[in-house]
């Protein structure tokens, strides 16, 4: 076991980034952040450091023997849970910080379930990384990206994505080998250079209200509001005072089953977050009002009226095919390929309505991009290999050992040999010059 001491940390004390914020890390960015920093990949440190003190027999046969347990269960380390409170203490106690937990959703663990509410898999926002890496800042995963209902960024208005831009395949919410901000499996940074799927309105309006939603429950620096038992009296509330004590219409104007709505309000089950949002959304008010009971002076026919508005059908162009058809063939032939994103917005068509309308056409484009994204990413690879043989035999000639440290010194690029490839590449110019024993020096 460790011996913690209070005046000097096992481990740096790295600041959490946008504490008290609603862009806050996550618990999970901030083990990634940690690793990184040690120039360890996630799996060591977790198998090192963390597993011996969470004092879990399992977790420790796991480690022992190459087992994946920790982090097939990283899915809820943003939550409020034993696995996510038990981290928190551990990185506490190897940082000597105090403050982690505002890096998951503890202060919400009487709003809401843990049911429905976070992804299987990674998702982001290409922009937000794309800025940070050009500005030199660092580079995060806030806390709301891993949350279900959060589908956009409301800074740069896209949605999220959550397949990487150069290889197209998704990503776990933690990975043995995980660099912030690039792909764990071919290690490219998460930006694409394509054009950015707009949002059309009726979409972008609730997104945005929950994204706006959710952002502010998490910046709150208090959880007083956050009782079960004022959801159920709220929707009480409400229930009498707009709908004349009547459960069926409620329902009705909710869009949910009656027997659902009963059970909330008789505090037999607590709404999801989805379906909190969708309640404060259909009663045209935040959640922090209904929390409050700071709800709008609102009369239902008002409610109605609302919800007819953002109902009505919205006028649709009618295809031009010849038109259309002329442009797609024009993406196919032109120098450069282009994504089926860039094109849907060069045509000023819906990419799905393309892909629905021109499945042949889509899927040529597509596949041309893909092969031109690869062949770009095997160009850079080559790239990148020169210069970590002249980086090696640079240090070589000086009579210094190559170390992956020494190689990522000369070529000024951190982080360069996390990246499996390059890695394996300088080990064989290791062992070609007969510096190789199996671990890396002679």
């Amino acid at each position: 076991m460790l011996t913690i001491q209070a005046s000097r940390s096992i481990l740096y004390n790295i600041d959490p980034i946008g504490i008290e914020t609603g862009l806050v890390e996550s618990l999970c960015s901030y083990l990634i952040r940690l690793s990184y920093e040690h120039n360890l990949n996630v799996g060591h440190l977790v198998n090192k450091l963390v597993v011996p003190e969470l004092h879990k027999d399992y977790l420790e046969r796991s480690s022992k023997y190459g087992g994946n347990s920790f982090f097939e269960g990283a899915k809820t380390i943003n939550g409020y849970k034993d696995n996510s409170t038990e981290l928190v203490r551990v990185l506490e106690e190897l940082t000597t910080r105090i403050d982690l937990a505002n890096l998951t959703l503890f202060k919400l663990k009487d709003l809401v379930p843990l049911r429905n509410l976070f992804k299987e898999t990674f998702s982001w926002c290409p922009e937000c990384i794309k800025n940070w890496n050009d500005n030199n800042k660092s580079i995060y995963y806030p806390l709301i990206w891993y949350l279900k209902p959060v589908q956009i960024c409301f800074k740069h208005k896209c949605y999220l994505i959550d397949k990487c831009p150069a290889c197209y395949k998704k990503t776990d919410i933690l990975r043995r080998q995980m660099i912030p901000g690039h792909c764990p499996n071919c290690f490219n940074l998460l930006i694409q250079d394509e054009a950015i799927e707009e949002i059309n309105n009726l979409e972008w309006q609730w997104h945005t209200f929950v994204y706006l939603n959710i952002e502010s429950l998490i910046g709150l620096n208090s959880s007083k509001l956050f009782v079960k038992e004022n959801i159920s009296k709220q929707l009480n509330y409400i229930n009498q005072d707009l709908f004349s004590d009547n459960i069926p219409n409620f329902a009705r104007f909710l869009g949910i089953p009656k027997s659902t709505l009963r059970a909330w309000i008789k505090s037999e089950n607590i709404p999801t977050l989805d379906g909190l949002l969708m309640v404060c959304f259909k009663l045209d008010t935040t959640i922090l009002e209904f929390f409050s009971k700071n709800l709008p002076n609102v009369t239902i026919s008002h409610l109605v009226e609302k919800t007819k508005t953002s109902k009505e059908k919205v006028i649709r162009r009618r295809l031009d095919f010849v038109s259309i058809e002329n442009s797609l063939n024009e993406v196919l032939i032109c120098d450069q390929p282009i994504s089926m994103v860039a094109t849907a917005k060069i045509i000023g068509r819906d990419k799905r309505v393309l892909y629905s309308n021109f499945p042949e056409y889509c899927k040529q484009i597509s596949k041309r991009y893909r092969e031109y994204i690869n062949l770009e990413s095997k160009q850079r690879i080559e790239e990148l290999k020169k210069e970590i043989q002249i980086a090696f035999y640079s240090l070589v000639n000086e009579g210094i050992y190559p170390s992956s440290e020494k190689i990522q010194m000369k070529t000024n690029k951190r982080g360069l040999l996390k990246e499996r490839v390059l890695q394996e590449y300088w080990r064989d110019l290791l062992v070609m010059n007969s510096l190789y024993n199996g671990k890396g020096r002679k």
